[in-house]
């Protein structure tokens, strides 16, 4: 009978997803331990299984060791690549995404840019404590190194700009019709992060 069928199959499937979890567990485990006893070498090939599954924390993992050149040549390119798979979830994505744009690797500088990848990990309170922390370091380098009114210009821009800017790798041009503020996308100085008066008065520039 259907019901049967029905039944069996969802068995099938359930006993599968808790066995691919058991593999997922041991991977992991496997992972973190070439990782602890510096065998990166070991620790890539795992850290790419779980990656391509799904696994964002993994895909920073794989993103740093090719940053870094840790076990893997160095390429920024592909560092970049692997930290897009965890973006825009994943704090540890923002902020390394932000030194990237900062310090010009793999990508051409934009400070603004890293200026608000690390502001958004601060103020919304994105990942563990160590997250925050590292990003609030990188905040508060921005905030001392950039230009207020560069400061002041990239809160003008919308949420929706920045996801697109990163995710194009830079390859806007100029800011789009369709990711400029309006009604229905509020500039990143109009969201809710702020104080009254935290900010102060000024005006953005034009297609903003």
């Amino acid at each position: 009978m259907l019901w049967i069928f029905m039944m069996r199959l969802f068995l099938r499937l359930l006993l599968l997803a808790f066995w691919a979890q058991i593999a997922h567990a041991d991977t992991l485990s496997e992972a973190l331990a070439a990782k602890s006893r510096g065998d990166f070498a070991a620790a890539y090939p795992l850290w790419v299984e779980l990656a391509e599954g799904g696994n964002d924390k993994a895909a920073i993992e794989v993103g740093l060791m090719h940053h870094l050149g840790q076990g893997v040549p160095q390429d920024y390119a592909l560092a970049m690549d692997w930290y897009l798979k965890a973006f825009p979830k994943n704090g540890d994505a923002l902020n390394n995404i932000g030194v990237m744009y900062r310090d010009s690797l793999g990508v051409q500088q934009n400070r603004k840019i890293a200026h608000l990848l690390f502001l958004t990990v601060h103020m919304a309170g994105m990942g563990n404590q160590a997250t925050v922390m590292r990003a609030n370091r990188n905040l508060r380098r921005e905030i001392s190194e950039l230009p207020l009114a560069e400061r002041q210009e990239s809160l003008c821009y919308t949420s929706q700009y920045l996801m697109a800017y990163v995710k194009s790798k830079g390859g806007l041009e100029g800011i789009p019709e369709n990711l400029r503020a309006s009604p229905e996308r509020k500039r990143i100085k109009e969201l809710n992060w702020w104080l009254p008066g935290e900010i102060g008065e000024y005006s953005c520039p034009p297609n903003t």
